[in-house]
This record gives structure tokens, sequence and C-alpha cells, in this order.
């Protein structure tokens, strides 16, 4: 924002130094982001008073004065104007001096006497075309005061950065404000109230908000009987000067207004109302306005607008219509102020890509309490400048009600803790009513404060010990350590959780990938869900980072999927990546989606590159179910949990996959991927997966970590092979074996599996290894014989097993 000093002068008193202002405003909490000057640089030029005037004794034209500057003796200066007079008060630039044309003054001798400077005229100082003469100032002005602080010669304008959150800011009675608050004095407003005629403003419109939610109050003032034209001259410089274009009287005042009072307003050509009626409202699907900045715009029923009895003529907080627009010929006009809700302007404007001074405005909150004040200050302005007359009273309709906060209560040693100050309860009253914030102390010395309209940002008490600190000096406030007691705090579980996913998948060798959240459609159709598939209901983004990817996907395998092939096309064929994201289930419409956190892996062994590599390696599959089963041992969660084959996710191959399955219920699945899906994808070699809902995980109760003394004794190792159904699962008949070896059972694994010649059709031989040990003694072999026998037994009652 443009804040004219001159004018911001007429609303409260300014401190004499302009730096100390800037100070004190950015310690505030404003950033002056520049200074600027609309008229010439005159802070060299000094106030003088012509002591004497001689004439030059080599010319009859010229004169010689001596010049008081008020530093040491009066200097002598050769003039040429004729207006020169003894006792004058005149603008005296000296030797060194740069003139606002750029021109650099230095001692010369003139007919032969020596000039020390220059008696400036009008068009030499920059302040007009008057060269004839001297610039002859007024007699009060002080003798060797900087000639900007006696003369305007144009606007100093502070730039400033105003932060989102404080609307009030952007006005110069805002400004004001927070100068009264650092320098204290009082508010000079401007007169608002008009001079009203007869007819009631009533009888001309009837407004109505039909969109309670989206426009909290809407006031409407009628001026009838202007005449159109130019705004004056003054308030043509002051809008230039804080960046805004004149454009007509009744538009310019409207513009003025807002930046005097904050409060966007808008004028609409009365007699191009329809119906004489003003309806705050959605807009319809596929409804188009033509703005005033000449585009024709199709709005969508999240835009609020405001309507006669048949067309859209504005977008409500952002923009007017064309339509309605007032033109040379008008002479009646209906005056807008309103109060809309800030979300809906700021969705509007960045959806349609406008930001006016109105929508800054708005999105940042307006004075709830100040849309008639405005309104009425516009009228009155119009009336005086463009001749018409007010209609008496206001047509005014109300919404929902704007949510603020009226009373907040906050305790001095509350802020004290905060800022480290030692603050009286009397002192914190006292900065608190700087800003407007009357407050008291209740019976327990709780200050209840009353917010004042205009500051939508004050809400809990730390604001309120906010203001406390600007006002009172973020540099007056000393250093010191903070004091408090460490209380232990516990990760929440589901960030446990994922850490040591983290940690367990490093260990096994896997890359973390971080990728966005967003897949496209194709990427769903190339997993080959079906259309019943939850994860077919996603949820959808409005704007998008990429054309085509606007899903916040459900699952986390298209992205290690697209990662793969990214790595392959680049000749990179070992991969072994993971993720740990949330994702994204949708639920109802209007709620927020589900966020389960998963974690998901991929393993693409490619050719052999080492002869450490085995020759012969396990299929995919096993790999990718000993990496699952590692990482819920690190979580501490193995026996709760199998692998189920059959019925996992479609894109996983059906005779290679299988659901981890915890009490009945599946939390995730693995398997090689599908051949069509590798496809679709770009994948050529064999590629598997895994993918495990961690929030699940959290609910699980983990198992007591045990450590056991290592025992002194011998181990005794017994293998034993036998024929199985193929379609029987090794996990479930090393379960049995564990279960039925007894505490003398230390290890039992699969070490072997064989199928081909030699073995039945439908058979597979499976090795297991048993290890059996005791802590306190030596087993003996007739021991360890009919353990291994009674496991031997077991398998052939229970699974049909045949000893080779």
């Amino acid at each position: 924002m443009r804040v004219p000093l001159g004018w911001l002068s007429e609303w409260v008193d300014l401190p004499e130094s302009r730096e100390e202002l800037e100070r004190r405003l950015t310690v505030g909490g404003l950033e002056i982001e520049g200074v600027e000057r609309t008229g010439p640089d005159l802070s060299a030029i000094r106030v003088g008073r012509v002591v004497e005037r001689g004439p030059h004794p080599n010319a009859d034209r010229l004169s010689f004065c001596r010049v008081d500057i008020g530093e040491g003796d009066p200097l002598e200066i050769v003039c040429g104007a004729p207006n020169v007079a003894a006792d004058q008060k005149v603008a005296v630039a000296v030797s060194g001096t740069v003139l606002p044309d750029g021109t650099k003054l230095k001692k010369s001798k003139i007919r032969g006497v020596t000039s020390n400077g220059m008696i400036c005229s009008a068009r030499e100082l920059g302040l007009g075309d008057e060269h004839d003469g001297i610039l002859v100032l007024d007699a009060g002005a002080p003798v060797g005061e900087p000639l900007d602080r006696v003369l305007d010669g144009g606007e100093v304008v502070l730039d400033v950065e105003i932060t989102p959150n404080r609307g009030d800011w952007i006005s110069l009675l805002g400004m004001a404000r927070e100068t009264r608050a650092q320098f204290g004095g009082e508010l000079r407003l401007p007169e608002t109230e008009p001079s009203e005629s007869t007819r009631a403003a009533a009888d001309d419109i009837t407004i109505s908000i039909q969109d309670a939610d989206g426009c909290f109050a809407y006031v409407g003032r009628v001026v009838r009987g202007i005449r159109m034209g130019p705004s004056p001259d003054w308030m043509q410089a002051r809008l230039e000067a804080a960046g805004l274009r004149p454009i007509n009287v009744v538009v310019d005042v409207t513009n003025y207004v807002l930046l005097e009072l904050g409060q966007p307003l808008h004028a609409f050509d009365l007699s191009t109302l329809r119906g004489g009626e003003i309806r705050v409202r959605s807009a319809s699907a596929g409804e188009k306005i033509d703005t005033l900045d000449g585009e024709t715009r199709e709005l969508s029923p999240d835009d609020l607008v405001i309507a006669d009895a048949e067309r859209a003529i504005a977008i409500a907080g952002v923009m007017g219509g064309a339509d309605t627009e007032v033109r040379d010929h008008t002479t009646d006009i209906l005056i807008e102020s309103a109060h809309f809700a800030p979300v809906r302007v700021r969705r509007t404007a960045r959806r349609l890509g406008l930001r006016t001074e109105a929508s800054y405005r708005f999105e940042r909150g307006v004075d709830r309490d100040g849309i008639r004040r405005a309104a009425d200050r516009a009228a009155r302005l119009i009336s005086e400048l463009a001749g018409g007359t007010v209609s008496q009273g206001v047509v005014e309709a109300r919404g929902s009600g704007f949510p603020f906060v009226e009373e907040v209560r906050m305790h001095p040693e509350h802020a004290n803790r905060l800022l480290g100050t030692r603050l009286s309860p009397d002192q914190v009253i006292e900065l608190l009513a700087r800003v407007d914030i009357q407050s008291e102390p209740d019976a327990t010395g709780e200050l209840v404060c009353r917010i004042p309209s205009y500051r939508n940002d004050l809400a809990i008490p730390a604001d309120l010990i906010e203001e406390v600190a600007r006002i009172y000096g973020y540099d007056r406030i000393p250093t010191s350590m903070p004091v408090g007691a460490l209380e232990p705090v516990e990760q929440p579980p589901r960030i446990r959780i994922a850490e040591r996913a983290r940690d367990a998948l490093r260990g096994l060798g896997l890359t973390e990938i971080r990728v966005l959240p967003w897949i496209g459609e194709a990427d769903l159709d190339a997993l080959r869900l079906p259309g019943d598939d939850p994860r077919r209901a996603v949820v959808r983004t409005l704007n998008p980072i990429v054309d085509g990817e606007a899903l916040l996907r459900p699952t986390l395998v298209p992205s290690l999927l697209r990662c793969a092939q990214h790595n392959l096309a680049r000749q990179l064929d070992q991969i072994r990546i993971f993720e740990l994201s949330p994702v994204f289930l949708r639920r109802g419409d209007g709620e927020l989606p589900d966020e389960p956190l998963c974690v998901a892996g991929l393993v693409v062994r490619g050719e052999r590159s080492s002869i450490w590599d085995p020759a012969d390696p396990p299929e995919l599959f096993f790999e990718a179910k000993g990496i699952v089963e590692r990482l819920l041992d690190d979580l501490g969660t193995p026996a709760s949990f199998e692998a189920v084959p059959g019925g996992a996710d479609p894109f996983l191959h059906p005779g290679a996959s299988a659901r981890v399955v915890h009490a009945g219920q599946a939390i995730g699945s693995l398997g090689e991927v599908h051949p069509e899906t590798a496809s679709r994808f770009g994948i050529g070699p064999p590629v598997a997966v895994f993918s495990l809902d961690l929030t699940s995980l959290v609910k699980v109760r983990t198992q007591r970590l045990e450590i056991r003394e290592i025992s002194r004794q011998p181990a005794v190792r017994r293998d034993l092979a036998v024929l199985l159904d193929r379609a029987q699962p090794a996990g479930d008949v090393l379960d049995a074996i564990r279960k039925q070896g007894g505490a003398a059972l230390a290890e039992a694994r699969l070490f072997d599996r064989y199928e081909g010649q030699g073995v039945p059709e439908g058979k597979v031989g499976l090795g297991f290894r048993l290890v059996f040990q005791r802590s306190d003694r030596t087993l003996t072999d007739a021991e360890v014989t009919k353990m291994t026998d009674r496991v031997s037994r077991m398998l052939v009652h229970r699974f049909g097993a045949e000893r080779r």
C-alpha cells in the first residue's frame, strides 16, 4: 500500500523525523519497502533572508545581495531577478548543491564579482514554469530550515507491505491508528454525514441477500441529479500519489473513500438496474458477465454476484459489470457498501485471475461497523463535488452475520511469562488501550478485553500479547532465557511405527523415495482395478500441478512402478525402493478424505552383475515375502500375520501373490506384478511389489522383546525331508513343527525345496532343518530321535506327508 505522508498528516500528528516514523512502524510489524517523492527533492535548499540588496558594480541588470541562511556570515550572491528585495525570505542553493534538474552549483565569478550560491526561481526548483523572478517565501518561514519543511514540493510516499492478517492497515485510517498507537495523539476523522433530501432511498431501490453465508451485510445509498465530469485536481493528485488512476468524479470518490477508510465501494448507474432491485446471490452454472475490464467471464455456483431482477451486474467483492457502470450521461447512482465473506472473494478472485483493490481488502476482512460510514462519506463527497442530492436514509440488508470474536480473556502474567517482561497490569491495560482494546480486570486479575470491530485478526490471548509486545516495543524487551519444566514427550504411535519401518527397510537394502502424491486415471486403469474397487473413489484436486494428474493417489504402487520405469529407461536394472506416505481414500460428500499411513516397496533384480550374486536366485515373490516378514519382525508383530495365497490385488500375478492377513482381515498384499500391468507401465523385467497399511499395524499389540542367554550346551541338528501336496503352504507346516517340537526345539527352518524328476505330479519335496538345544544340559541322541519322530508322525497325520 502506498501511503502519502502529507495526506496521513491530516488524520494524525506525525513525528518530526520521517526516519523515526519509519523505524517505529517497522518495529510495530509494518514493512517499509520503499520511500519515494512525487515532487522535487528540496531538502538541500535552505530558507534565506535577503539582508541587503545593492546594484552590481559591473552590470545594470544584476543585483549584489547578502543573504543570511542561519549559518555564519551572510553569503554574497549575484542575482539577476528583478523582484529581489531586502528582507525577503527566499530559497537559497549554496555552492555544491545539486538542483532538482541535476545541475550542481559551484562558486563562480559573474562580471567580476564572486557568487557563493543561487537565489532560486520556481522553475529552478522544479515547482513550475515561472522564471522571470525569484520565488518569494512566506515572511514567517524560519531562516536556515530545509525548504521541504516549509514548502509543499510534492508528497513523500511510503510503500508499505501489509501482512495478510491485518486488513485494518490497508487505509489512511488504519495507518493513522497505528501511528497514534506508536506516538500518541488524537485521530482527526473526516465528516461523513451527508445532507439528505426528503425523497427516501427505499423508493428507488430494494435490496435482498439470497446467499446469507456469502454476504454478511449490504448497504445502498442513492444520489440523484449528479453532473459527471473529472474530479478536482487535489483529489486526482492524491489518487495518483496512492497509485490509482483518476477516471471521473464518481469513481474517483469511491476510490478516495476506499483509500481513506479501507472499505471497498462500487457505484451503479441507477437507471440501468432492471426491476429496481439488488439481489446478492450465488451465480448460476455457466452464467456470464461482461466486467469493467472488457472481458466476458463465465461464472460458477461458488461465485457470489450482485444481480438485478434479470442478470448478474457485478462479481461481488471483485469487479463491477460493464452494463451498469457509471458513464458520462449518468445522473442517478446507487452506492454499494458491503461486507462479503473473505473466503468466497478469495476463491473467486483466484479462479478468475482477477486481483483488484477491492478483492485485496475483502480477502483480508473489512470493518463490520464501517460499512454505512463509508457509504455516507462517499455520498457526502459526491454531493459536494458533483452537485447531486442524497436520498433520505439507506437501504440495508443483513446476511447470516460475520463470525467475529467480541471478547478475549488474557492474564497480564501470561504476557510477562511469554515476553520475558515485568509489566504491571495497569501498563498492559494502557498498552492495549492504545490499539483501541478496552480491558478491565475481573476478580481473579484476568483481563476481559473487548475487541474492536475492525480487528478481525484478534481471537486468542496470544494475539493480545503480540499487541502488547508491538506497542511496548520489541527492542525494549530484555533478553532472557526461557524457564520451564521439560516434560517427557512420547512419540505418537503413527510416527513411531513409521520411523521403525524406515529403519527396517533401509537395513534390508531398500532406498526410500519421495514423490508428489498425484496420479492420473490412466494409472488406475493400468492397475486393472475394477469399477467397484474402493480405490476408484478418488479425491480430485481443482488445480493440478501436472495436467492429467489430478487424483490424490489411493495407493502407492503406481508411484513405485513409475520410478522403476524411469530408472530402467536409464539402464539401472537393480532396483530396491520403498515409499512411506499417507494415501487418500474418499469419504462422503463434504467430508475430508481418510489418510491411512501406508508403506510400499518394489524389487527388480535385473541381470546377474557380480560373481557374488547367486546363479539361481529364488523367485521374486519369495524375496518380496522375505522383506515383508523381516519388516513385520522388526516392527514386533511377526506371529500375528500370515501370507495367504490368492485373492490379492488385481495388479499382482494370480500365481505369485498373497494377501497379508491379521485376524482374518487383509492389511496388505505382496507378489509379482501382473505382466499386463508391468507392460502398461513400460516395465520389461520381472518386478515384485508389496504394500502394507501401517495405520492398521498401529492397532496391533506388539510382542515384548525377550532376550535370552546363549546356551553353553551343544546343539543337535536333524534334517527332515518330506513329500507334501504342492498346494500346501510351507509356512503352515513350519508353524506346526515349532509347536510340536517342544521347548528343546531352538530353531526350525525350511532349507530346501524340490520338484521335478523323482517327485510325483502335484507333490513337492521340502527339507526342514531342526535344531535342538537346552540351556541346562546336553541332549542325548535318544532324546533328539524321539522328538524328531514325534514331529515326523505329526506331519504324516496332519498333512499327509511322506518321508523321503
